[in-house]
């Protein structure tokens, strides 16, 4: 009994010492494995922190290398020398890696660009093209230092200034110079007044110029981005407004910001994201010219309506002012005998019908010019009358012009018609959020509309067949008298100022 009771006590020693050293063995091999993890970890974190800061600093050095490059382009016959860090490969000078091509007024310029460009072995791209500095990472792209196109209120001037390099070569690491070779100025200052000036970028760096044009110009600026082979692209962007006279020609809806929800079915080919000049101006001078106690307009008697409350059929062609019209109120115009101007210093408070044209003849007019907001959300029309207000027959006769201040709502509540044009231009994008929306125009659920609209932005809500939106084919070739004297209406752009200057960048 002893002895088997001491073997058995020297055998579960054993064991247990056998364990102890079992686990001391593998308590060491999971050390060191963590340690070497661990040593990895870091190594890794330390490679990323390290590349981090490299881009950051040859990120900065190219910065300074498109300044000098600027200064050497404006100074004339002045070198410039900087110290450019890179790494053992350096940076390449390349002279053709796209175009921009400047079209507007009697402009008509197409200009080779190159670039300078580093790259590192994760890919990543900081290059300097056409006087902006671009890092690009995979399908990402970021603009370090803009290029120069500048516009200026003052003179109402865009220029762009092109920065070109002469000769293709190789940049090590270090000194280099930056000499002027010669300026073209493509013209000088050119006249584009009263219209639109246009700007294609076609570059392996199309990500960075789209975001560049967006960023300055906002929401209209970038027309179209065409993409080829997934490395270079061909940006659009187009400065300026354009033409009043053009409005309401090829579609029904055109706006800087267009919002479809709700399975609300309109035809993208009647749709077009691009910006008319306001007219508040324009509004302002009719409402000022017809303020009592003036009594006549252009020679023509002033009819005051104040705030109308009820059914008036007695308007003919002639001039007319009101201080708004309230739910209640009808005005019934008949346009036989000639043309009809409506001045509303207030608000349109739509329902049921709230101006109709019964009779027209000739190609006569009714002209609506609104300071406050046009309010059809519990219904309320405007339409021409003479084969019923919901059958489509001329949406050429009724105008509605309003501030760019003006909100416009169709709906949610009742059936609102309209027939006719909306001019409501310009940029603004601060809008009262009314039933969701938060846009200029909200056409909300059941709304029948013939016609077309310009504003800032317009949002279309409502499920597929709940909105009955058709564009009238006649003001394709209608000469819509929106405007009386366009000659009044101040251009956003007067002058072009483009010029292309051509560096030497060497080793020093």
């Amino acid at each position: 009994m002893s002895w088997r009771r001491e073997e058995r006590s020297v055998a579960v020693s054993s064991g247990r010492a056998e364990s102890t050293l079992l686990g001391l063995i593998l308590l060491i091999g999971m050390v060191a494995v963590v340690g070497s993890s661990m040593v990895l970890v870091a190594d890794d974190s330390l490679t990323s922190v390290q590349r981090q800061s490299e881009h950051e600093r040859i990120e900065s050095g190219f910065v300074e290398l498109s300044q000098q490059m600027a200064t050497a382009s404006s100074a004339g016959d002045s070198s410039r020398a900087l110290n450019l860090q890179t790494d053992q490969d350096g940076a390449v000078v390349m002279t053709d890696t796209g175009q921009i091509s400047i079209s507007g007024g009697d402009v008509n310029k197409n200009v080779s660009i190159g670039a300078i460009e580093y790259q590192d072995d994760d890919g990543t791209k900081i290059a300097y093209q056409a006087g902006g500095v671009f890092r690009e990472t995979g399908n990402q792209t970021r603009i370090i230092s803009a290029p120069p196109i500048e516009y200026d209120v003052d003179s109402e001037t865009l220029s762009f200034p092109i920065t070109e390099v002469r000769d293709e070569t190789r940049l090590r690491s270090g000194d280099i110079v930056v000499d002027h070779y010669e300026t073209d100025p493509l013209g000088g200052s050119s006249l584009v007044e009263n219209d639109t000036v246009t700007i294609e970028v076609t570059s392996k760096y199309y990500r960075g110029w789209e975001r560049f044009f967006e960023e300055q110009g906002g929401a209209t600026t970038v027309r179209n981005v065409e993409v080829y082979d997934n490395q270079t692209g061909t940006v659009t962007a187009e400065f300026g407004y354009q033409e009043v006279s053009d409005a309401f020609k090829t579609g029904a809806i055109y706006a800087t910001n267009l919002e479809v929800q709700g399975g609300a079915a309109v035809d993208d080919d009647l749709t077009q994201k691009v910006a008319y000049p306001p007219l508040t101006e324009e509004v302002n001078r009719l409402v000022n010219a017809t303020r009592a106690p003036k009594d006549t307009f252009e020679g023509t008697e002033i009819t005051r309506l104040g705030t109308v409350d009820e059914h008036n059929d007695s308007l003919e062609d002639g001039i007319y002012v009101a201080d708004g019209i309230e739910e209640a109120g009808h005005l019934e115009f008949d346009l036989s005998d000639g043309n009809a101007t409506l001045v509303v210093d207030g608000d349109i408070n739509a329902n049921d019908e709230t101006i109709t044209v019964s009779e027209h003849e000739n190609d006569h007019e009714l002209s609506v010019y609104l300071t406050g907001d046009y309010d059809a959300e519990n219904g309320g029309n405007i339409c021409v009358t003479e084969s019923g207000c919901y059958t489509n027959e001329d949406a050429t006769v009724i105008q509605l012009v309003t501030s760019d201040e003006s909100e416009i709502d169709f709906g949610p509540g009742g059936k609102s018609r309209f027939e006719g044009v909306i001019y409501a231009g310009g940029t603004n994008e601060d809008w009262t959020k009314r039933h969701g929306c938060d846009k200029q125009v909200c056409i909300h659920s059941n709304p029948n509309f013939y016609g077309s609209i310009i504003a800032s932005s317009v949002e279309i809500q409502g499920g597929k067949g709940s909105i009955d939106f058709e564009y009238d084919e006649q003001l394709q070739d209608e000469d819509v008298g929106i405007y009386p004297d366009p000659s009044l209406l101040p251009p956003q752009l007067t002058y072009l100022n483009i010029a292309e200057h051509t560096v030497d960048v060497r080793e020093k």
